[in-house]
């Protein structure tokens, strides 16, 4: 028999047996949730979020990545580094730095995956936690403030989320980083899988790449243990890529091959959101997971904080935005909305007076009884609304 063949079925069958066995283990673990209650987006209605990994990948992300979400209405996470680690860990170009920040003001989160994809357990044994939080941590934070687009001077969000690269952590690490750095810490499998709302520090996530592949069969039973149990998956990833991709375009060494297995094409993240909207479970990014809202606009950020008087607080949480229901945000620069999801319970809005040419998320506010929009972009285009 052909050797690839072999390896093939073995593969298939590694596949089989690890999904069922993941399935088996979440379903002696998960309970019901209140089922009677009612659903409310960021509070209690359950959902998925999808979170990447390895910023060196940024072009596929936004090739193949982003036309899906963009069509789906469905925002991911995106984990990234400050530099190449396949390409003697050069630093990020402006073309890519560039890529990241449109994804970012395209209302996907930029989350923090260490600024050389260090594996954190091994460099704290080896250099001691203070070194890592130094070397990994604050040297990214501190690149990520110094980094803006090329062409509308755009900038990097402070990260809420924080993704353990390799997937590798311990209590020390985690108790480390949380609060201080971030809200919540992505690692791999743990008891049950899933993550409750307003979440605080490790959180678990299913990775559906590499060697772990993704398994639709098991997926969509996973699916609908997410919808009864009340609350959150977190989905892990790296590349997106056809299935008929085999290799980078720019491989350089050995390693390529092997990073280049990351990878989950753009159909099965299709059938993912397929069969998650079929039961009606929504999409989140880890942050908002962990009850934080972020802004596409640092404008609406800033017009926000001054209506919360909280123009210093590291973060604004969701569940304070949902109980608003008057919202004055005239004249103040503002040209997107990406967060305005987050007031739910809004019955006045005023965006007079801005530039604002994208609407649509207006349409995720139940309450919304008065709505001003003079003197906008969107007037030029009425179907923006």
């Amino acid at each position: 028999m052909d050797k690839r063949l072999i390896k093939d079925l073995f593969k298939k069958y590694y596949e089989w047996r690890y999904w069922s066995f993941l399935y088996r283990e979440m379903s002696k673990n998960i309970s019901n949730g209140h089922q009677h209650s009612k659903k409310i987006p960021y509070i209690n209605k359950p959902g998925i979020a999808f979170s990447f990994d390895d910023s060196y990948r940024v072009y596929d992300w936004y090739q193949y990545g982003k036309p899906i979400f963009d069509k789906n209405d469905v925002k991911v996470t995106f984990n990234i580094n400050g530099v190449h680690p396949l390409k003697g860990y050069r630093m990020h170009s402006q073309k890519e730095i560039d890529l990241l920040l449109e994804l970012q003001s395209a209302g996907h989160e930029i989350g923090h995956h260490g600024f050389k994809h260090l594996k954190a357990t091994e460099y704290c044994k080896t250099h001691g936690v203070h070194k890592w939080l130094e070397d990994e941590i604050e040297m990214l934070i501190d690149w990520m403030k110094k980094q803006s687009h090329s062409i509308n001077g755009a900038r990097f969000k402070n990260p809420v989320s924080f993704a353990f690269p390799h997937f590798l952590s311990n209590e020390k690490t985690i108790e480390e980083i949380v609060p201080k750095y971030f809200k919540i810490a992505r690692g791999h499998l743990d008891k049950d899988n899933l993550t409750s709302f307003n979440h605080s520090g490790f959180t678990p996530s299913i990775c559906l790449d590499g060697y772990y592949s993704s398994n639709l069969f098991y997926l969509r039973r996973i699916l609908r243990l997410v919808k009864k149990s009340g609350k959150n998956i977190i989905f892990s990833c790296h590349s997106i890529l056809p299935k008929n991709f085999e290799k980078y375009s720019d491989q350089i060494d050995k390693r390529y091959k092997k990073w280049g297995e990351w990878k989950i094409s753009p159909n099965t993240i299709q059938e993912i959101i397929y069969e998650a909207k079929k039961i009606d479970l929504e999409f989140y990014t880890t942050s908002e997971i962990a009850g934080i809202a972020t802004f596409s606009d640092p404008n609406l950020e800033r017009a926000i904080r001054e209506n919360l008087s909280l123009p210093n607080d590291k973060w604004i949480y969701i569940r304070d935005l949902i109980q608003i229901k008057e919202l004055e945000l005239n004249n103040k620069g503002i040209s997107s909305i990406n967060g305005i999801q987050y007031f739910l319970g809004l019955e006045k809005l005023d965006l007079s007076n801005n530039q604002i040419s994208d609407f649509h998320l207006i349409k995720k506010l139940p309450r919304l009884k008065q709505l001003y929009i003079a003197n906008n972009d969107v007037l030029k285009d009425k179907s923006a609304i």
